[in-house]
This record gives structure tokens, sequence and C-alpha cells, in this order.
């Protein structure tokens, strides 16, 4: 799992020479369950996910709904920053959508991995404004388009990504019920 993740950083910075025993001391591994909760909210926020197999999901429940914001895939990074960063309870929870491998950097461990290898600052910086970039295009898309235009847009899109979401999930995603999801996609939207 180590090499995976040393890949992805190697990808987005080719300068970048530790390999995996350099930035093992930094990280631990763990595998989860389908439907297994890493992070609930309230629960102190210690950790950024990285995602070498499988796929989890980012939520929040409203009025006993979970609400569905964000998923990370394979090489994707995931965790509730606004906490991780202010060392605060969680406001979101994260889950396993599929049976995930993940790497797991808490902490301590983050600030000694950038202490010790300054690149990899960049590497997350990278990583951060790709997602904060394509959470704003979200949103946009999703408030300037209708609800057909948006799932069109989305299959269109991310066609691998839709193909491995749940309905369920997908439909909180979108903020409709399911039954409005199936309508979606007998529609014939394309």
């Amino acid at each position: 799992m180590t090499n995976r993740l040393v890949k992805h950083i190697q990808n987005l910075l080719p300068d970048f020479t530790a390999g995996e025993k350099d930035l093992s001391p930094f990280i631990t591994t763990r595998v989860v369950k389908k439907d297994e909760i890493l992070l609930r909210e309230n629960e102190p926020c210690d950790a950024l996910y990285f995602v070498a197999r499988g796929c989890l999901y980012l939520y929040y429940e409203h009025h006993a709904v979970k609400q569905v914001i964000h998923f990370a895939l394979e090489n994707w990074w995931i965790t509730d920053y606004k906490t991780f960063a202010m060392k605060g309870p969680a406001v979101y929870s994260i889950a396993a959508m599929e049976d995930s491998e993940l790497i797991v950097i808490n902490r301590q461990q983050y600030e000694a991995l950038l202490n010790q290898y300054p690149m990899v600052a960049l590497y997350f910086n990278t990583i951060h404004e790709r997602a904060y970039g394509a959470a704003l295009l979200k949103q946009k898309t999703y408030a300037t388009t209708t609800k057909e235009d948006f799932y069109k847009y989305f299959k269109n899109t991310y066609p691998d990504i839709l193909a491995r979401i749940p309905d369920p999930i997908f439909a909180s995603y979108m903020q409709v019920n399911l039954e409005e999801l199936v309508q979606l996609k007998q529609s014939g939207v394309s």
C-alpha cells in the first residue's frame, strides 16, 4: 500500500525521492469493511485517510437523515479537514462504502512527515487545491442546474465513480430521495 502512496506523490512531484522505507514511520495501514465507520461526528478528528483500494464517503446527519457530501476513491485523501486542522470535534462522519485498504496518517505523524520531508507540504497543497476546486465546481454546478442536468453532468463526467456508488448514497449526495433518483435514471438522462 505504501508504494501506491509513494507513486502518487512522485506522480505530482517527480523530484520526490523518498521511498516506502522512508515514509513507513509516518503512516499506518488499515483494512476496513464495507459500512465500517472511521470517524463519527463529535469525535476527535486526528487522521487523514488515503484510499489505496476501495471507497469512503464523508457525511453528516441532519434530522436523522444521512447527507453525503464527498467521496474518496483510489488515490484520494479524505478527512474532516476543518477539525483535523483545528484539532476539534468532527462535524462530519466518514464511512467505508466498500471494503477498503487505507493509509492513515495521524496529526502527529503528519507534522513529523512535513518536518522531515518539507516537499510533502507541496504535495498536500496540490491535493487540497484540486479538492477545493472540485468542491466549488460541484457546488456551482448543483446550484445552477436542474437535478436532471446535474445527474447528467455527473454521469457523463464520472461514469466509473457513479457505477460504484449505491443508489441510496448517491441520492443523498444529490439531495434527492431514492424515488427521485430512480426516476432520473429511468428517464433516460444521458
